[in-house]
Parts: structure tokens; C-alpha cells; sequence
């Protein structure tokens, strides 16, 4: 399955790139790469954190900035070149990239940031889906609601009880939690105790806020805000095929490789997979997995 949405990710960006200089939409893209348009958006999506037409709109105005340097060619001329159509729909796009106008720019050039040529290779492999390190992330301090319970770590890998129980209260028990903030997006919280002897502690659950009415016999947690290292897992499976199997090898790298390279600064050990179901099908499983780096405030 990796193989399959490397590839995919390789022909789309391969086939927008040669003809960026062409009229391109989404039909096209899709019929090229021999997918439904749906799930190429979801793919492309889950993978870039970008939108396939806005990529291709981005990656236009960041080349046409050679052209503007140049000084050889007039903003209409480029406006053509770059298929915007018109000047008037090529300023409002680069006002809306870099907050000034292509003639602004182009008398007095400042550093920009662009969107530069996306790069599967840079994606890694984990079980059947591919993860990266989307982003460093600032969270405002939120709290969920869920069932507590103790796994077992080692025996988690082959029983995969918290995939159970987590499955269990998204069916069963979350109906149960009246007016949370995001009724399909999961919380799956782990707290790592001091010292470690073999357990974890696992949370299925949702966000609630002061409006939100908790079952009695629900745990409410409250999570200061928090700077996070967030990765995101994308698979083509379920959502209820999430696992510590599946999660293996982004665990592998984020424990290895990630944390020896930064400073953390928090007195509690814990981290939490958020999976938001209107993004996942029976195909396709999306998955951010948010890592504390140090408390705000």
C-alpha cells in the first residue's frame, strides 16, 4: 500500500509540474493519474496539507517571481504565461500569497517564502501508510472526556486492546458525551507514569468544553497549552485499523530519531493521537499524532 501511495503522490506531482505553464483542473489531474478526483484530493491532501488546484496556484506565483526579477517581460505577459488568466486575477492571488502586488514587489524585491516543488522522497514509510513531521504547533490549553484504563505496552502489540477499547468508545460511548466540540474528531490520549514499569495510561476520547454534558462515570482530563511536534500518518485502511502495529514504525522514528534531537521541557510525559473521521472513509485513514515539547505559559 505504501508502494501504491508513493507513486501516486510521485505521478501527481511529476504530471502538475510539467504543465504548470498549461490549463490544468482537477479532471485532468485525476484522469492522469487514473483515480476518482475524491480520492486523489483526500490523498493529496492528508500528504501536503495543501489542496492539489491550490498547489498548482502557488507553485505558479512562486515561479513567475523569476520573471519578475528578470524585468523583461510585462505583468500582463506573465500573467498569461502562468495561466491566471488576466492581470486583475494574477495581482489578487499574489496580494493574497505575499500581502503586496507583483508591480510592488518587483521595484523593490524582498525575501519571500514560497511553496517549492512538493517532495514524496521525503515521506517515510509505517506498516501500509506513509507519515511526516507536518509541523511545530502551538495548542491553547483544552480538556477531553473518556474512560481511563491501564495497557500494557508489550502486550498491547499483540492483543491490541487499545485499538479495542478506543474503537469501542467511538461506537458506543461517544454518543454518550452531549454537545462536545468536535463530535467525529477522536482523542486518543497516552500518559506516560513515572517511573515506567511496563503501562501506559490510555484515554479514549473527545474535547468538551463548558457546554459540553459528561456521563458520570467519564474521566475528565484538562491539558495545559502546550508546544507539540505534530506528524501525520496517512493509510489506505480505516480508521479502526489504527494501531500499535500500524503506528510501529512512526513511534520507531519519533523515539529514535526525532526526540534525541530536541529540547523538551515538560513535567508530564504524554502524547495523543487525533483522528478526525469526516476525513476517513473505508479506504483512507488519517491520523495526527501530537508530541509536547514545552509548556506555554
Amino acid at each position: 500500500m505504501d508502494h501504491y501511495l508513493l507513486d501516486t503522490l510521485n505521478t501527481t506531482t511529476a504530471y502538475m509540474e510539467e504543465h504548470l505553464l498549461e490549463p490544468l483542473c482537477l479532471d485532468d489531474i485525476a484522469a492522469r493519474v487514473n483515480i476518482s478526483k475524491f480520492h486523489l484530493l483526500r490523498i493529496w491532501k492528508g500528504a501536503t496539507a495543501t489542496g492539489l488546484m491550490e498547489y498548482v496556484r502557488r507553485r505558479r506565483i512562486a515561479l513567475s517571481l523569476a520573471d519578475l526579477l528578470h524585468q523583461q517581460n510585462s505583468i500582463d505577459f506573465i500573467s498569461a504565461k502562468y495561466s491566471f488568466g488576466s492581470e486583475r486575477a494574477y495581482n489578487r492571488v499574489f496580494k493574497d500569497e505575499y500581502q503586496t502586488t507583483p508591480a510592488k514587489w518587483r521595484r523593490n524585491p524582498t525575501p519571500l517564502n514560497i511553496l517549492d516543488r512538493f517532495n514524496p522522497g521525503l515521506l517515510s514509510h509505517a506498516a501500509e501508510g506513509l507519515v511526516y513531521f507536518r509541523s511545530i504547533s502551538v495548542l491553547p490549553a483544552f480538556s477531553i472526556a473518556g474512560h481511563e484504563m491501564m495497557i500494557n505496552a508489550q502486550e498491547n502489540n499483540s492483543t491490541l486492546m487499545a485499538t479495542e477499547r478506543g474503537v469501542h468508545f467511538f461506537y458506543h460511548d461517544r454518543p454518550r458525551i452531549l454537545n462536545p466540540v468536535h463530535k467525529d474528531v477522536y482523542i486518543g490520549f497516552t500518559s506516560i507514569p513515572e517511573p515506567f514499569e511496563g503501562s501506559t495510561l490510555y484515554q479514549p476520547s473527545l474535547q468538551i468544553n463548558a457546554g459540553s454534558i459528561i456521563p458520570p462515570d467519564m474521566h475528565i482530563r484538562h491539558i495545559q497549552a502546550h508546544k507539540y511536534g505534530v506528524f501525520t500518518y496517512i493509510g489506505l485502511h480505516p480508521p479502526e485499523e489504527l494501531s500499535a502495529l500500524t503506528l510501529q514504525e512512526v513511534w520507531k522514528y519519533i523515539f529514535e530519531t526525532w526526540m534525541p534531537a530536541i529540547e523538551f521541557n515538560v513535567p508530564e510525559h504524554f502524547s495523543f493521537e487525533s483522528v478526525n473521521y469526516a476525513k476517513c472513509s473505508r479506504q483512507y485513514c488519517e491520523c495526527d499524532l501530537y508530541f509536547p515539547i514545552s509548556v506555554i505559559g
